[in-house]
């Protein structure tokens, strides 16, 4: 868990957010090249894969559940999940 640093406190705080569940991997031509996002709710990360689809710049669009590296989405491979098996 990670923790928030000391500040006017005895003990570090332990973090407000969720723990990571699921990581966004996309190709996108030059300047952007690779990025990588992660997402704790699995609602979020599916609708992030589908707009980047939608605006069609990317090259390549994978989500993976960080659990159990289960491909929930990808784009070359044409894996596409429905939201209630993530």
């Amino acid at each position: 868990m990670t923790t928030l640093p000391q500040w006017m406190t005895s003990s570090p705080l332990p973090s407000i957010w969720p723990d990571d569940r699921y990581e966004l991997r996309c190709a996108l031509p030059a300047p952007f090249f690779a990025t990588t996002d992660r997402y704790h709710f699995p609602n979020h990360a599916h609708e992030a894969a589908h707009r980047i689809r939608q605006e069609g710049q990317a090259m390549e669009i994978q989500v993976i559940r960080l659990s159990d590296g289960a491909v929930l989405f990808d784009l070359l491979a044409g894996i596409d999940r429905p939201l209630n098996e993530w």
